[in-house]
């Protein structure tokens, strides 16, 4: 059975995320360890790692998301010096908490080629595992809905960023509204299908980890990262059923970044929780 969660938030402090999930009905959970568009962080004591070690206890697949400000890609030698950073800085706290995935959005090739921006991001990932390997946590290669010229966006170019890197702690999160937004029809068992078959001949269908559980507010292939709540938007219900139903799929957790408005998170877990 796929545990089912949320993104929630961290304001105040990293503590409060438990209790922020379980008000949902969260089985799993995921969070930000500072502001995603800031690069400075507040101070976490020790105290405050230690008392996280003691929450987490009974809770699987919890998961960081790297801030939205990293980009690996690019050709600006001081904002990818400054990713690097802050990617070594956010996986290290990731292994003492004890937080089992540490996701990211792989890199923007802005105003060079994509095979350069792999290359960056290539280069920029090895700058971080020589300088720290991580022990538990399990770094995610999260696809993209390739707007922008957004890397990962299909499964060729994330077995090029994963294959450098295959002997570590590495993996794929698939994006359901990323997905459908590039153009894989995966509301469909046709386009769900040769989606895992994709998947299977490229990365392995074993590296990926886990899901981001999102509808999408744009159409097939419309390339614009636009999240909506399941059910509501173009993927529809059959989508989530084809991934929740599947003898692979149905194992991983699931992290639900729909809008947050209102009772919402609540809801769409219950949506999920009916299709099951």
């Amino acid at each position: 059975m796929p545990y089912l969660g949320v993104h929630v938030s961290s304001a105040g402090s990293i503590l409060r995320t438990f209790e922020r999930a379980k008000q949902v009905g969260a089985e799993v959970f995921q969070f930000f360890l500072r502001s995603p568009r800031a690069w400075k962080a507040k101070d976490i004591s020790q105290e405050e790692v230690e008392t996280f070690r003691k929450l987490k206890n009974g809770w699987n697949s919890l998961m960081v998301h790297a801030p939205y400000l990293l980009n690996l890609a690019s050709q600006e030698l001081n904002l990818r010096k400054k990713s690097v950073e802050v990617f070594i800085q956010e996986l290290k706290l990731c292994d003492l908490l004890g937080v089992d995935y540490y996701n990211f959005h792989p890199g923007t090739a802005k105003g060079i080629s994509d095979e350069e921006g792999i290359r960056n991001i290539i280069k920029s990932l090895e700058e971080v595992f020589s300088a720290y390997t991580p022990r538990h946590t399990c770094v995610l290669f999260e696809n993209t809905a390739g707007e922008k010229g957004d890397l990962g966006k299909n499964f060729e170019e994330l077995k090029k960023l994963l294959e450098p890197f295959k002997d570590l702690k590495v993996g794929v999160c698939i994006d359901t509204c990323h997905a459908f937004a590039y153009g894989y029809p995966i509301n469909t068992a046709e386009g769900f299908d040769a989606f895992k078959k994709e998947a299977d001949n490229t990365v392995g269908i074993e590296s990926i980890r886990a899901v981001h559980c999102n509808d999408s507010k744009v159409q097939l292939g419309n390339k614009k990262d636009r999240h909506e709540h399941i059910g509501l938007g173009y993927m529809g219900i059959q989508a989530f059923r084809l991934f929740l139903k599947d003898p692979y799929f149905s194992n991983l957790p699931y992290y639900l970044e729909t809008p947050k408005e209102d009772d919402w998170d609540r809801k769409n877990l219950q949506t999920l929780k009916k299709i099951l």
